[in-house]
């Protein structure tokens, strides 16, 4: 079987995270960064925001413990040192799932990815905004809608993005047969990691 950290299911993975990873391509460093570095500020570990009961009762299903599959440090004058860490928590009764046409094999799970910014960067700002841009330039189907959590949020058609202090982040559930009740749920789980950071 093809987990999500096996090359086939991150690959599969993949899919749910290039809006994200879309966007990031799209940050210019903030006017006046140079090639100094600014104070870093402490990586999140994306598994430590949620708990596995918090998302096995907001999707109303048991899933496996987290997966952790961070990026690390990104690299480049755009990111500035910004640290990115990934969790994936899959539906415990989906783990035989594979319909390779479908992210995760057809599984429901939920997907969070946390991006934390050096102190005095203007990153999360950035990345919240790369998604209204990104709407604009067609990348993304939907325009963003702002959303009332953290210092900023906005959902994009296929989850929740969010900026508190030093931190961006993205989470993105994916019902199979709940398409309707996903944001309700991106926007519920939003709050609580944001309750975190």
């Amino acid at each position: 079987m093809d987990g999500p950290t096996s090359p086939s299911g991150a690959a599969r993975t993949a899919g749910l995270l290039r809006a994200v990873v879309l966007l990031l391509a799209m940050i210019e460093p903030p006017a006046g960064i140079g090639s100094e570095m600014p104070p870093q500020s402490r990586p999140a570990n994306a598994c430590g925001l949620l708990t596995d009961r918090q998302v096995s009762e907001a999707m109303k299903m048991k899933v496996d413990p987290g997966i952790r599959e961070d990026t690390g440090r990104l690299e480049g004058d755009s990111y500035q040192g910004a640290y990115s860490s990934t969790c994936i928590w899959k539906a415990a009764s989906d783990r035989d799932a594979h319909d390779l046409s479908r992210p995760l094999g057809g599984a429901n799970f939920a997907i969070l990815t946390v991006i934390s910014w050096p102190v005095g960067v203007k990153g999360a700002a950035i990345f919240l905004q790369s998604f209204r841009d990104a709407a604009e330039s067609h990348v993304i189907a939907n325009t963003p809608v702002p959303l009332k959590i953290g210092d900023e949020a906005l959902w994009w058609g296929d989850g929740v993005a969010v900026r508190r202090n030093n931190h961006s982040f993205g989470i993105s559930v994916h019902l199979v047969n709940g398409r309707s009740q996903e944001r309700q749920l991106e926007e519920f789980l939003a709050a609580q990691i944001t309750a975190q950071l």
